[in-house]
This record gives structure tokens, sequence and C-alpha cells, in this order.
């Protein structure tokens, strides 16, 4: 399987994993943090949209300038506030898949060394994006945990 196409379809499942995990929760549930020390869902699915973008842009795509996602969804970030509603989070998180597609698809050298953002040191740009792949499952999967920690039943 050629690699962009890979990539392009591990990262759409995605979108598939946040629809399930994220079934049923209401706006006011993922605005909630559901235990203390715990993020929000909706953070959480901003945090991702934001990891998305840089993404985007460290395989070479163009992104629009936003600050608004870096200011609140940063790594370390506070985990409680969104800048825009659950259906608005989700929408931007499903936006970022005709990005990523199109940014993977431009690149011709998946073995180029680029700097991990997580980790700080350089590293085959495709060991990188997979670790970027895992830290959003990562993330989505703690969306499965919260809704249960909020009544719900699992998705998955």
């Amino acid at each position: 399987m050629e690699r962009g196409k890979l990539w392009r379809t591990a990262f759409g499942n995605n979108l598939r994993l946040l629809e399930l995990n994220g079934a049923g929760l209401t706006p006011e549930l993922a605005a909630k943090r559901p235990a203390s020390g715990v993020a929000s869902a909706a953070w959480i699915v901003g945090h991702l949209v934001n990891a998305r973008r840089r993404i985007v842009r460290l395989v070479g795509g163009p992104v629009l300038e936003e600050p608004a996602w870096e200011q609140h969804y940063a790594r370390g970030g506070p985990g409680a506030t969104a800048h825009l509603d659950w259906a608005g989070l989700v929408a931007a998180f499903q936006a970022t898949d005709q990005d990523l597609k199109a940014a993977f698809q431009l690149v011709s050298d998946w073995d180029r060394p680029t700097t991990n953002p997580a980790l700080g040191m350089e590293q085959p740009l495709e060991q990188v994006l997979s670790f970027l792949f895992m830290h959003e499952c990562y993330h989505l999967g703690q969306i499965g945990l919260i809704r249960k920690l909020h009544g719900l039943p699992g998705a998955i």
C-alpha cells in the first residue's frame, strides 16, 4: 500500500471513532469535566483539531492561521474550556480530514528528518506521524472513558 494512502486511511478511520465515542454526549456533558483533573471531551476534541492542524503544517500542507486553536488547546493546557460548542468542535475535527488527505498526497519523502514536536528529537517523518497518530488514538479513547464517567454506555 502506498504510504500516503495508509495514513489517509488511518486518520480517516478516526472520524468514525469520534462519531462512536461522541454519540450521546450533549453539549453540556461534552463541556463538563467528568472528574477532577480529567479534561472535558470538548477540550480534547479541540486539542485534536489543533494537533491535526500542526500535522498538516508538519508534512508541508497549507493551514490558515487561527490562533484560537493554539491558545486554547496547546499541550499541557487547562483541559476545561473550549472556544466552540461541541457541534462546532466535531465539525472542525471532521473538516481537518480533507486537509490531512491533501497534505499526505503531497509528501514525497517519508523518511526526511523531522523534529517530533512532543519529544523534541529528530526522527524520520513517518515515525513522527506514527507517534502523532498514537496521540490522536489515545485521546479518542479518552472520550470513550469520559462517556462512561458521564453515565453513558460504552460505544465500542
